[in-house]
């Protein structure tokens, strides 16, 4: 039974004349959390840390705020880390957030530059989101991983994680941060869709887009070699003529146990003693931070979980917010969209040997 910390949102201050108490602050529960807990302990000085968490797109509001990131970074800092803040690019070509330029441009309007953050911002995936170190692995949907490069030359990772609701993954934790958040567009792709692209030729109208825009000049005579192919969507999203045939894009058990698949990969290349796990359950929205809004959340803050257990962070997350009433203005009543599969992360993740679904909580006041 894995060891999960917690420490709440709540503030307890209802007089005027005790208005003036920081300690009630999140941001330093959430120092205390870290102390407490001991999830950094393992770092040593000259680590290099990588902390991974997701800057949301153009336009979301209620990504964890940076000066979570920043107190998280300095508490490395002190045991003498060498602490980058890091996310990949998404999937697709021309996207503002497909690139490591557009994401750190919107890293910066959303608040998250190297002086709020404390650290160099550094997009783990390259400059177009393909430099990965390839894991190959014996698994139901995804025989290979690409890891995020600038992850796969980490120390020790600290996921910094804003625990959500997802549209297709059920929940957006710790095990969707590492899982599509620490992997190139290619890794992504798989996650997401069940086969390469294709060009179908009846609708094809020879215009060559796909091939001028293609990275890898892997489309000879309009046909798609896969063994070229990195699955970046470029064709896809070029052509008029929606001849380039892609999908059906998945969801419920399948990319649930894709998500957990790819982070089994990276988890490997590191190893699982070397990450560490902190899901904010605050702001717990039904969209996931790569939508480019943001909605009402779903149920009141909760507070901060930490653990070195990726399954039971994200098990005792996904607890809590069951426990939770929702709120009037809530736009799920069901709790989670109806073609998801929330659970099968929890459960799968455990079947693969990634950690425990059962945990003891300890409260961090």
């Amino acid at each position: 039974m894995a060891k999960v910390f917690f420490t709440p949102a709540d503030v307890d201050v209802a007089e005027p004349s005790r208005w003036y108490q920081p300690d009630k602050s999140l941001v330093f529960r959430l120092e205390r959390l870290i102390e407490e807990s001991g999830i950094i302990d393992d770092v040593s000085a000259g680590d290099v840390v990588a902390v991974k968490t997701h800057f949301g797109d153009r336009g979301t509001t209620k990504t964890i705020r940076s000066l979570f990131i920043r107190k998280a970074v300095q508490m490395l800092k002190e045991r003498g880390a060498k602490v980058f803040v890091t996310e990949t690019t998404g999937l697709g070509m021309f996207r503002e957030r497909n690139t490591a330029i557009g994401r750190i441009e919107i890293a910066e309007e959303n608040g998250y530059t190297s002086q709020t953050v404390g650290a160099p911002i550094i997009v783990a995936d390259g400059l177009r989101g393909f430099d990965g170190v390839k894991v190959e692995q014996n698994a139901k949907h995804l025989r290979e991983v690409y890891v995020a490069k600038a992850i796969a030359e980490s120390d020790f990772v600290l996921v910094m994680t804003h625990f959500k609701l997802h549209m297709r993954g059920g929940i957006g934790g710790s095990m969707k941060n590492i899982g599509v958040g620490c992997v190139t567009k290619t890794t992504k792709y798989d996650i997401h869709l069940p086969s390469p692209p294709e060009i179908d030729h009846e609708k094809c109208t020879r215009c060559m887009k796909c091939v001028e825009v293609c990275p890898f000049d892997a489309i000879n005579d309009l046909v798609i070699d896969t063994s070229r192919c990195m699955k970046c969507l470029g064709c896809y999203e070029v052509c008029e003529a929606g001849a380039v045939v892609i999908g059906p894009w998945l969801d419920g058990d399948d990319i649930a146990e894709r998500i957990v698949e790819a982070a089994k990969g990276v988890m490997d290349l590191l190893g699982k003693d070397r990450f560490a796990y902190l899901n904010f359950a605050i702001d717990i929205t039904p969209h996931c931070d790569c939508h480019p809004y943001s909605g009402v959340p779903q149920v009141p803050d909760i507070g901060i979980f930490a653990s070195r257990d990726i399954v039971s962070v994200d098990s005792a997350s996904l607890d809590a917010y069951r426990k939770e009433e929702l709120t009037s203005r809530a736009l799920l009543k069901n709790r989670f969209w109806e073609w998801t599969s929330p659970e099968r992360q929890i459960s799968y993740a455990k079947e693969l040997g990634l950690g425990e679904s059962r945990y003891d909580i300890e409260q961090v006041p």
